[in-house]
């Protein structure tokens, strides 16, 4: 058996496998390596002992045991006296039988071994290969445990290599996958690379640690100065390791590259740290000298300048703002760099830089080492330029807002447009802008909208397009939500058609733009739109680092996908959206992504989740009000409300904006007005639920937007259904029209559900029971588990009904307990107080529930209810 593929494959695992399965069949195994390093292939025949062995000897001595697994790891090493007696034994093999596991890399295969394999093939020997590439995707996945978070980005620069692929997450966070584990595995990764290193000659391995020193990536001459030493000297120690494997000629001319980075840290990290400083000086020279890219000076600068050095910050400063998108991290290290080499006397330049790096710490997530920056900045920055100065003021507002400080950054911002600074047209557009969104954090619509038409017009008198981008998505959103809907759908064509033409650079500087037209079009009916917006800003988010846009656009993600009925997705980018607002404190994004995981786990039927993440999300200092606090509240009364608990739904509602609702926007209205003609059914308030569902169509009536339209109508529907009205299948057909038309694909078929029911209580029941298993099929699809049971249940209720026009059961027919219930139920008590009266517990309650509706033929509470009523009347 010849196993073969690239280092990290895989191949030493499954020459132990292959070991397990012979001991398991009771098969002497003998296993032996070839060691990299001067001399180290002579243990490759020894015994577990560590004692030389004869193996034609102990293949002789096999026959009598019943056969034997010789298992030979790293053969690549092996020499030429070890060669000559495998090919001896593969010439003229045993008659006992023999299975040979032959494992090695193919690239640094000697032509003697390869010459050995192809013989033997040609022989009596039976040869099967296994040639080992790398994982795909799946199962990369599977490894390491799940494909969530830095997983896209760990599997493309692990090539599928599953050794790398647990290094780099191992790297990326300590504590990870594998563990200690992992930990034992660098460590043996790192000793391997020393031993090949060791292979070498000392000229290539000065070579290999000058190539290091350049970069993953280096040229001859580069390599050549960096080590001291003439070029024609360096190409042939270049030979030498790409002879080894360790380095590999690439596509540009006189370049080559390492086998891998992680290859490149061992063999950098060897280097003496003297010895570095001097190669780091020497590629920095000649870089500088032939006028080089400032990315590719900066990381040889950083190693080489010393304090004083002007036109090294320069480099450090040009090569962070150019690689601010792709290298984010290098970029910090380089601006801190900067601000170490500036001299004490440079004050005003010290805090321009301090901003600059603050302003990137901000974006990448490290928000409260970008306040505490801002704040030093701050004390000492020039308040000429006036733009510059309130760019600053801007930024260390927002990034306040985002750890939860609303007050304070509001505070910045009124009392710097109370400041000289706000003389500056150009300098009080900026403030005003962060005003904006500050105003509508806090539910200040009509403010927001007025602070953005003030920042688009500034945005567009001087043709700045990123900007402008993001003042049309902030005033499509806050159209729709002031019931503007024409203005917002305007500004949502304006704000799509930018985005669509900025180039990718562009756009990573003004993510939030894509934040507020993926909320817009989403609201609107469009979550088709939105998606392809939010995923091509999640990937630019994502491969720049910004940390904070990213959290921000997953609760737009979530919300997206939620509404459109794909859960699976929708849970995980909330899920994602938590744990990135957690790893950079953003606290603001933190309460949005609980109340969207909330909603999403109550959709999906986990009820402790949605309860757990519902009340963290109430209860977070960034719902103190405003929108943050309507979301959070919105979220948990729903969750009460699945859970049964309808006063405890109600109370929720209660603390935001009373009965009269006079906190929500225009938009948020149904959605609240809707929730609540449920719980009032819930709790069988029939005529209060009523009430409720007038309200909604009365809120939707000004958007004129068939999603709130359809979800007003659903709540009527409803209503009707629980009078029994004729009217409530026609209501709830043209809810579910006007809900599919928007895209929301849950709430559609939860009037599909409704209607159903009516149906089947006009008597119209093949029809219904039709409809009910179409809605029971689609919330199986999305996800909707709690949704599906209830269409399962309906669906076996109608079929249990009698016959139209047979006597329909009395209330004799309830047992005792049953009976009671129902009494209790038409008392106007919720399932959790029934339970405590007849101290029985709330799932005892609602199977006599489930068996008096079956009984009665009855849809609901409020049906029940009436039912009671009529019978005590007759």
């Amino acid at each position: 058996m010849e196993i073969t593929g690239e280092p990290g494959t895989g191949k030493t695992r499954l020459l132990d496998e292959l070991g397990h399965m012979a001991v398991a069949r009771r098969r002497v195994v003998k296993r032996g390596t070839a060691l990299a390093g001067p001399g180290g292939a002579c243990g490759l025949f020894t015994d577990a002992g560590g004692g030389s062995v004869d193996l034609r000897e102990a293949v002789e001595a096999a026959a009598s045991a019943g056969g034997l697994v010789v298992l030979l790891d790293n053969l690549q090493w092996a020499d030429d006296q070890q060669l000559a007696v495998l090919d001896d034994l593969l010439r003229r093999p045993p008659k006992a039988p023999v299975l040979f596991g032959l494992a090695y890399r193919p690239r640094q295969a000697s032509p003697r071994l390869r010459a050995l394999l192809a013989s033997a093939e040609a022989g009596p020997v039976h040869v099967t290969r296994i040639a080992l590439g790398p994982l795909a995707r799946s199962e990369a996945a599977t490894l390491l445990g799940g494909d969530g978070g830095d997983f896209p980005a760990l599997f493309r620069e692990s090539g599928g290599n599953p050794l790398y692929l647990r290094l780099l997450a191992s790297a990326r966070t300590r504590g990870g996958p594998g563990g200690a584990g992992t930990d034992a595995v660098a460590a043996r990764f790192e000793a391997e690379v020393t031993a090949e290193l060791a292979r070498v000659s000392a000229t290539a391995r000065q070579v290999a640690r000058a190539a290091a020193v350049v970069g993953e990536s280096f040229t001859s001459e580069l390599v050549a100065g960096a080590a001291g030493l003439c070029e024609l000297p360096a190409l042939a120690a270049i030979d030498e390791l790409v002879g080894e494997d360790l380095v590999r000629p690439v596509a540009a001319p006189r370049s080559f590259a390492f086998r891998h980075p992680l290859l490149r840290d061992v063999v950098y990290r060897s280097a003496l740290p003297g010895w570095r400083v001097a190669a780091h000086t020497a590629v920095a020279s000649a870089l500088t000298h032939h006028q080089a890219d400032p990315a590719a000076c900066a990381r040889h600068v950083e190693h080489a300048a010393r304090p004083g050095d002007h036109e090294a910050v320069r480099i450090l400063v040009e090569a962070a703002h150019l690689m601010r998108f792709r290298q984010p991290d290098s970029a910090v290290r380089w601006l801190g760099t900067a601000l170490r080499l500036l001299p004490a006397d440079a004050q005003a330049q010290r805090a321009r830089l301090q901003f600059r790096l603050a302003q990137l710490l901000g974006a990448v997530g490290r928000l409260r080492e970008s306040r505490e920056l801002l704040h030093t900045a701050l004390e000492v920055l020039p308040r000429e330029p006036a733009g510059a100065y309130a760019e600053a003021v801007a930024t260390c507002a927002l990034v306040e807002r985002s750890l939860g400080r609303r007050a304070e950054s509001r505070c910045l911002l009124v009392n710097a447009l109370q400041g000289p600074t706000a003389r500056d047209a150009g300098a009080s557009g900026v403030l005003e802008f962060a005003l904006a969104g500050a105003d509508l954090a806090e539910g200040r619509a009509e403010d927001c909208a007025a602070r953005a038409e003030r920042g688009l017009t500034e945005a567009l008198r001087h043709g700045r397009r990123p900007p402008a981008a993001t003042a049309h998505g902030l005033l499509a959103l806050t159209g729709v939500l002031t019931a503007k809907v024409a203005s917002a759908r305007a500004h949502c064509a304006s704000a799509a058609g930018l985005v669509d033409g900025l180039l990718d650079g562009q756009l990573t500087e003004e993510l939030d733009a894509m934040v507020w037209l993926g909320w817009s079009e989403t609201m609107l009916g469009r979550p088709w739109a939105a998606l392809r917006h939010l995923d091509r800003a999640l990937v630019l988010a994502r491969d720049s680092g910004r940390e904070v846009a990213l959290t921000h656009l997953l609760v737009a993600r979530a919300y997206a996908t939620h509404m459109s009925g794909r859960l699976g997705e929708a849970t995980a980018a909330a899920g994602e959206a938590v744990e990135t607002a957690d790893r950079c404190g953003a606290e603001e994004a933190r309460c949005g992504a609980l109340a969207m995981a909330c909603r999403i786990a109550v959709a999906t039927g986990d009820l402790d989740g949605a309860l757990r993440a519902g009340a963290a999300a109430r209860e977070h200092r960034a719902a103190g009000g405003g929108w943050f606090g309507a979301t959070a509240a919105r979220a948990l009364a729903e969750a009460r409300l699945a859970a049964g608990d309808t006063a405890a739904c109600l109370a929720v509602l209660e603390e935001v904006g009373g009965q009269e609702m006079s906190g929500p926007d225009a938009w948020s209205k149904v959605d609240r007005f809707e929730l609540l003609t449920r719980a009032r059914l819930a709790e069988g308030s029939l005529d209060e639920a009523a009430r409720w569902a007038e309200r909604a169509v009365a809120a939707a009536r000004p958007l004129g937007l068939p999603g709130r339209t359809g979800l007003a109508r659903l709540a009527l529907a409803q209503v009707r259904a629980a009078e029994r009205s004729d009217s409530a299948y026609t209501i709830a057909a043209a809810a579910y029209d006007g809900l599919a038309a928007a895209g929301q694909v849950i709430d559609a078929n939860r009037a599909r559900l409704t209607g159903a029911i009516a149906l089947a209580a006009r008597g119209v029941v093949r029809r219904g029971v039709a409809e009910l298993a179409a809605a029971q099929r689609t919330f199986v699809t999305c996800g909707a588990r709690p949704l599906a049971r209830s269409a399962s249940t309906e669906r076996r209720r109608i079929a249990a009904q009698p016959p139209q026009g047979a006597a329909k059961p009395a209330l004799s027919q309830l047992t005792r307990r049953e009976s009671e219930v129902a009494t209790l139920v038409s008392e106007g008590l919720t399932n959790r107080q029934i339970a405590q009266r007849l101290q029985v517990t709330e799932k005892t309650v609602q199977m006599h529930l489930s068996n008096a509706f079956t009984k009665l033929g009855v849809p609901s509470r409020a049906a029940l209810a009436s039912a009671v009523v009529r019978a005590a009347l007759a």
